[in-house]
Order: C-alpha cells, then structure tokens, then sequence
C-alpha cells in the first residue's frame, strides 16, 4: 500500500488551480494544509480538502501534519517559505523560477543540503512527456550526434490581465516563461551551458518588463541553440502545430487578437484605475474567486487557457515549436508523439508516460519516499535562473556571457 506523502501549500494564488488538480487526485500525495493572507481562499481549501489553513507560512512549515512543502508563492517571496520549510526539514517544491537571484538559489540549495532534505524545482515544461521522449531520442544515438536546437514561441504573456508590478518583477517574459523554455533546451542539449548572447525587448512603453529576447546559447560540447520568444501577442506560434495550446487543450485562433484588444482598451483608463483593473482580472484567476463558469464579466479573449468551453479532445503539450537536428534527421513533435524526419518521415507514439504535473509527482515522491536522485533538483533549477539572469546581462552589456554554475541533466 502507498503510504502518500503529505504536502502543504503556500500560496493560493493562480499557479494552484493549476496544482490541486494534479495533486488531489494521486494516491501518492494527500494535501493536508495551505497557507495564504487571503481568508476567503483558505476558509474554502479548508473545507474542500478537510485540511488545516495557516495565515503564516511559518506556522505551515511547523506543523507535523507536512512532508512536503510547495511554494507557489509570487516569484519575489518564494526564498523566505522555501528556505524556513527546509529548515523545518520539510522537502520541498518550488514554483519557477527558483529565485530571482542566484544568491537566493544558493540560500535553499545549502538549507536542504544542510538539513538533508529534497529540493525540487517544479512547473517546467521539461517535464512534458514529448520532451522527455525527444530526450531518450537523442540519447540513443540512433540519430547520430546531436547538432542544432531551436526553439520558438510567439503568445499572448504580454496582454494578458497581469498587473504591472507582477510583469516588473519578473522582468517579463525573461523570468516568466523563460525557465520553461530554457529547461527545455537545456535537457536537450544535456543541461551544460557554456555562453550565452542574447537581446531582450522591450516594445510597448505601457509595460514594465521585457516582453521579448532572442537568444543564442552555446553547449559544452559545441552543440548550438536558438531561444526565441514574443509575448506581445500578434503572432501566435499554435498556428504552426494544429492549434494545440500550452496544456494540450484545442486553442482558440483568436485568443491572441482578443486579448490585444482587451488590453488596448485599458489605455482609455487611468494609472491608478487600470491598475486596480488589472489587480481584479488577476484576482479572479485565484484559488478561492469565483469559477471561470461564474465569470460574467471576464472580457472574451481572456479565457484561462486560451481556449473555449465545451467538447475538447485533448493532445500532449506544446510550449511553442521546438526542432531539434542530429547527424541523421530531425525530429518536432507530433499532436501525440514525436516526428522524426529522417530518410522517410515516421512518428514514435508516446504511450504510458507521465507528463507535466504527473510526473513532478513522480519526481517528489520517488525522491522521499525511495530516496532516488532527481534531475529537477536545486542545482538544476539554479542553472537554468542563470541563464535566463545571462539574457539580461547579455542584453544589457551587448556582450557574450560565459557560465559557472551549470550541472549536466540526470537521465
């Protein structure tokens, strides 16, 4: 019999409704607790989950009800609840990206090291079931040497109803849904950068952060990369692979449009009042608000997920198009598997393998509960935040910036 792990959460905020999901319906894992200021939300996960709600993480991180702490935190505040539950000897699992600071990475990384506890970096899309497929590819060797990555991924980040002090903190998309591209790439190419050059954007003088970067990375090994991303929402790169959304939902072609709209709108308001504005759109996407069903005010074009409600047949995820080249073929992936363009196009199915949030799972619970090593751990996701930090500084200093803190990726 599985003896589940019992996990807490901090944060009720947006990424949870993406969490609960996953983790209240796996054997392995019970929630026991929550911790956020927000009364409303933790009187309801309370009672939808018979669990105990904390106003302090500090209280969470104490209580013997917990092995596992997630923190789900806003970006800035995940350091203090993830450094006192690994103190508390407490596992933990942190929101991308890590930190935003590689000092703040090196903070958790020595407190479980200390402690001897499990720190995981966790929502990455490296997970997806397609990129870990295209992985095991690439390292059989049937397609020779790996030679050339690109990746791509044009949305709608940008427009979306994110208060601007959120988009600030995160410098954007570069901290934002960086991580996801670069932990990809870097599994990929198997984990160790040697330099990156790259040039972040800022085009909409309405926005606080950088809502583009082309980037240009280099392996060890001399394998090169390309990282392209766009959130501003005019082209939207789920037109090049069947309109399939980040989370394998049919997307709605006119998701990007109707979100640019939506945002131009608020030019017509204040600063103070589109802020407030932006603070309640983003207030409705929270664990504890009303449902999207109960929306009747949720502008078109800022549906969560990009897609519409009814019937949807549901494929494998896609966070942008990404083609990977070897000595023999190349290889993208398919609705449901990967193709591999070699002499003759074929596909390999994905069958039986855990994906996204399942095999975060997986990963936690075979690292408490079987002591096994993990690839997603606090060395790996401080790689990937320095690469991304590497974007910035590269943009900033139209220079080349070479990498120290790189791991190799653990198949």
């Amino acid at each position: 019999m599985i003896e589940p792990l019992r996990l807490g959460i901090v944060g009720l905020g947006e990424a949870v409704t993406e969490i609960l999901p996953a983790y209240a319906n796996d054997p392995r894992v019970k929630i026991t607790a929550a911790a956020d200021i927000r009364r409303s939300a933790l009187e309801r996960f309370a009672r939808e989950f018979n669990a105990k709600a904390f106003e302090r993480f500090e209280d969470l991180c104490q209580s013997p009800d917990v092995d596992v702490v997630y923190v789900a935190t806003p970006h800035e505040f995940h350091t203090a609840p993830a450094v006192t539950a690994l103190e508390n000897r407490k596992h933990v699992i942190v929101e991308k990206p890590m930190a935003l600071t590689l000092e703040d990475c090196d903070r958790m990384i020595a407190s479980a090291e200390k402690h001897g506890v499990k720190l995981l970096c966790g929502h990455s899309h490296s997970y997806d079931s397609p990129v870990r497929k295209t992985r095991e590819i690439i390292k059989s060797g049937e397609l020779g040497r790996l030679c050339m990555i690109n990746t791509w991924n044009y949305n709608d980040f940008m427009v979306r109803p994110y208060p601007d002090q959120a988009i600030k903190m995160s410098r954007g998309v570069v901290l934002n849904q960086g991580p996801h591209q670069v932990d990809i790439v870097r599994l990929l190419g198997g984990g160790m950068v040697r330099s990156v050059r790259a040039m972040a954007g800022n085009w909409d003088s309405s926005r606080p952060g950088e809502g583009s970067y082309t980037c240009y990375l280099e392996f060890e090994e001399g394998v090169p990369a390309t990282l392209v991303f766009n959130g501003y929402g005019f082209f939207d790169t789920a037109e090049l692979f069947w309109w399939i959304g980040e989370g394998g939902q049919p997307r709605y072609p006119g998701q990007n449009s109707g979100a640019r709209k939506n945002y131009k709108g608020l030019g017509t308001l204040s600063a103070t009042e589109r802020e407030k504005l932006l603070e309640e759109m983003k207030e409705r996407m929270r664990f504890g608000s009303i449902g999207l069903a109960e929306r009747p005010n949720m502008p078109e074009g800022w549906e969560k997920g990009g897609y519409r409600s009814g019937p949807q047949v549901k494929h494998q995820q896609f966070f942008g198009l990404t083609l990977v080249s070897c000595e023999k073929g190349d290889l993208r992936q398919s609705p449901d598997g990967i193709y591999i363009y070699g002499d003759e196009k074929r596909e390999v199915p994905i069958d039986e393998m855990d994906h996204g949030r399942k095999a975060e799972i997986s990963e936690v619970y075979e690292a408490v509960a079987n002591d096994k090593p993990t690839l997603h751990d606090g060395r790996w996701g401080k790689a990937t935040v320095e690469v991304c930090l590497a974007i910035l500084e590269s943009t900033s200093t139209r220079r080349e910036v070479f990498l120290s803190h790189q791991v190799p990726a653990r198949d």
